[in-house]
């Protein structure tokens, strides 16, 4: 019998601590964290919160009131902001008497009392307090008069933050005859639903909406005014953007850093985690329209762009990656603006440095040079004090045009069969590199 109750003390126990998930890794949502009304009526606190170990910020909690939190298909754990201490977890539906001293609490959103996630699906999830009482006697009435007016056109599109398209305001004015409005939920749409793109709960009357828009393209939008009482839906509203007049950008064929070529581009390693090369800068074509925003693809293939493309790139930023030492890289641009995406850049390369932790040291002691000796077509290489391995050769479009094994601290590389052009000659020493440019004409 002990031995039974002892095994049931731990299953008691295990289930309790899986019971409690606190994880976070799925981040805040909302972003913002929600201010309660504490109406007596359900409070959203978001149309879309996933079980994916989100959490949600909620304050104005009242002290000795009764509160439920409910999400169908959650897991959910509410905790005091304050200290983290957990206040009560359950399936779909928890409830709980706010103590002492409790003005906000964290909720967090699994799939179930394992802690176990999942990206989606969209769930509601509210807040109500039980015991509160609702002073409306009915709910808002319909707001009236939108900003942009219902039929709108040539809306126009703020570009000036290529990552960020904004349509500023969206604006209405709240209904009179009803209760009063606690908050406002604005939905938007491209169908007469007005509602497929989503919802943006406690909208804010007179904001700006930041979202991919694009030109000449009809949108639907509403918003639905909320009291304790309950809510009311306006009529769908429509606006058309305008249309782009714009051409795509000519190409970009001027590069200014790293120059087309260039070696011993630095890695800057201040924060190993997320090595930088900086900065990637080009200047526009002087013809045509002008880019709003750049594509920027990056390769280590002539390709320029198996390692993959950056949108919304910036002229003269610089790009953490994982940077490899002694490595040619080759990259492009194009111009991208509301008439398209324009031709891509030619492909450009650089070179990055040598590890300085190895190959610098190394060849110093080495001693390393070099000379191409343009009447005879040999590139001689010399190392006083250690036996030259091998030497790789490269064309500037990456091409390797020469592979040789070396034996001798000084060594003749005949180049006579290579064409005219400027070339990358990457010689190594006992495990150690270094790479140096020659133009051979």
């Amino acid at each position: 019998m002990k031995k039974i109750t002892f095994l049931l003390a731990l299953i008691a126990f295990n289930f309790n601590s899986w019971a409690q998930c606190t994880t976070n890794t799925g981040g805040q949502w909302p972003s913002s964290t929600i201010t309660l009304a504490n109406s007596g009526a359900a409070e959203t606190i978001a149309s879309n919160n996933w079980p994916n170990a989100e959490f949600s910020l909620i304050d104005n909690v009242l002290a000795g009131s009764d509160y439920t939190v409910a999400g169908t298909g959650m897991f959910i754990t509410v905790t005091n902001t304050a200290d983290s201490s957990i206040i009560t977890s359950g399936s779909n539906s928890v409830s709980f008497t706010a103590g002492p001293g409790l003005t906000g609490i964290t909720v967090f959103w699994h799939l179930d009392a394992l802690c176990g996630t999942n990206n989606g699906p969209n769930t509601l999830t509210t807040i109500q307090c039980t015991t509160c009482t609702c002073p409306e006697t009915s709910a808002p009435s319909v707001a009236t008069l939108p900003t942009p007016s219902d039929g709108a056109t040539d809306i126009m599109i703020d570009d000036s933050d290529p990552d960020n398209l904004l349509i500023t305001p969206f604006s209405w004015t709240d209904g009179t005859v009803g209760g009063s409005v606690e908050s406002t939920n604005l939905s938007l749409g491209t169908t007469p639903t007005g509602d497929d793109i989503g919802t943006i709960t406690g909208a804010t009357n007179g904001n700006g909406i930041i979202y991919t828009w694009q030109p000449n393209t009809t949108y639907y939008w509403f918003v639905e005014s909320i009291n304790c009482f309950g809510s009311t839906t306006s009529p769908v509203w429509s606006f058309t953007t305008s249309s782009c007049t714009l051409s795509a950008p000519d190409a970009i064929n001027n590069v200014v850093e790293p120059i087309d070529g260039a070696v011993d581009v630095a890695i800057d390693t201040t924060d190993p985690a997320n090595l930088l090369v900086t900065p990637f800068s080009w200047t526009d074509p002087i013809t045509g329209d002008a880019p709003s925003s750049y594509n920027l693809s990056l390769g280590v293939t002539p390709t320029g762009d198996d390692i993959g493309t950056i949108t919304g790139a910036g002229n003269g930023n610089g790009i953490i990656y994982t940077w490899a030492y002694s490595t040619t890289y080759y990259w492009y641009v194009e111009g991208v603006n509301c008439g398209g995406t324009g031709t891509a850049s030619p492909v450009w390369s650089f070179t990055t440095e040598a590890d300085p932790n190895l190959s610098i040291s190394e060849f110093s002691k080495s001693s390393f040079n070099h000379y191409y000796d343009n009447d005879t077509k040999i590139l001689n290489i010399e190392s006083s004090t250690s036996t030259l391995t091998s030497i790789e050769i490269y064309s500037i479009t990456g091409k390797n045009v020469i592979s040789k094994k070396l034996s001798n601290s000084r060594e003749a590389i005949n180049l006579s069969e290579l064409t005219d052009g400027i070339y990358l000659a990457k010689v190594n020493i006992n495990g150690n590199s270094k790479t140096v440019k020659f133009v051979k004409n």
